[in-house]
């Protein structure tokens, strides 16, 4: 990640306006994370939208319009991949972050694909996961993180937030992230690790 500013095209704004937004990012060399809902996924497509994007972010619905495959009961991992060979003929340039509830995560760098189990939390709501999750991933790459390893950032700010009944988590911070890393499962990437040790205002 080197680009100077990061263009967060989301479904809260119009298609129009993110259109734009994606516009300015290719034109002035931004770094493009975007998001479509399943009923957004064709326009998005028709309008080469997808060809402006660095970074999509999906959760497996929407992966499965993307790919064609539409709703029903479909392996994960075979959409993630149907998923990724469609991106490749559209914007090979694209990374993707694919989110799947119990089934943990993917991510897709345009050359490999890593899968990130779902960490062992109490749900009390999912409202609001997706949201903390590319918040995590974004977090991550402009603090120096691989892609692999923003996802797993992106995924302990997710189980974190469905800890919460509120959509925003209110006790979002560095040192709760880094508390649910450390009693979950080992292995816990040692940048990531390194970067919740950190010790500044969060």
């Amino acid at each position: 990640y080197a680009e100077s500013f990061i263009a967060l095209s989301v479904p809260e704004v119009p298609l129009d306006a993110r259109r734009k937004l994606l516009e300015l990012s290719s034109k002035y060399k931004g770094y493009a994370v975007a998001s479509f809902t399943s009923g957004e996924m064709q326009d998005a497509r028709e309008s080469r939208m997808l060809e402006m994007v660095n970074l999509m972010a999906m959760n497996i619905d929407e992966a499965a319009a993307l790919s064609g495959m539409g709703p029903g009961n479909h392996d994960a991992q075979k959409i993630v991949e149907k998923t990724i060979g469609q991106m490749k003929v559209m914007n090979s340039r694209a990374s993707l972050s694919i989110t799947a509830g119990k089934e943990g995560s993917w991510s897709w760098d345009g050359e490999q694909l890593t899968h990130v189990p779902a960490f062992a939390v109490e749900v009390k709501s999912s409202a609001g996961a997706g949201d903390a999750h590319i918040s995590g991933i974004i977090t991550g790459l402009v603090s120096g993180l691989t892609l692999q390893q923003a996802q797993v950032l992106g995924s302990l700010a997710a189980a974190l937030a469905v800890t919460s009944q509120h959509t925003i988590h209110p006790d979002m911070s560095r040192a709760a992230l880094k508390q649910l890393a450390l009693r979950s499962e080992p292995g816990i990437d040692p940048h990531v690790l390194s970067l919740l040790n950190e010790k500044v205002n969060s």
